[in-house]
């Protein structure tokens, strides 16, 4: 909290009143670790566009919250509805957990491509801590 304190320029107590008031308004949505995959057992990181029948989005959402590595769903634009974000263990595993997310009803066709490596990986702070946030 002191460095915090002292490259905000503001004094202790201010700076861990600031930081309450963002954890409070969800600004700020958690300390977790953020954990090396391959290091943990999850070497394999596949990125699925998914199609999914019209007006299903939520059902379809809670259907691949119940896989446990899907790790991200973002709906997007363009060729497909639905981004899904995968960690898996090997292929053989990364091919189970896309044959339980096609096993979905509402997911009509599918398209995968496999991570070899991560070359830049951010987080949001990163860009609010280079100033480059918005105005």
């Amino acid at each position: 909290m002191t460095e915090l304190a002292r490259r905000a320029g503001v004094a202790r107590g201010t700076a861990l009143s600031r930081l309450r008031r963002l954890e409070e308004e969800g600004v700020i949505k958690g300390y977790g670790p953020d954990l090396d995959g391959a290091k943990v057992g999850f070497s394999v990181t596949a990125f699925t566009t998914l199609e999914i029948s019209q007006n299903t989005l939520e059902a379809t959402v809670s259907q691949l919250a119940q896989i446990p590595e899907v790790m991200e769903v973002h709906t997007i634009t363009g060729s497909g509805d639905l981004l899904c974000r995968i960690s898996a263990t090997s292929n053989d595993h990364l091919h189970q957990v896309i044959q339980a997310v096609v096993a979905i009803p509402e997911v009509t066709r599918s398209s995968s491509d496999l991570c070899l490596r991560t070359s830049l990986r951010r987080e949001l702070a990163d860009l609010i801590v280079h100033d480059c946030g918005p105005d």
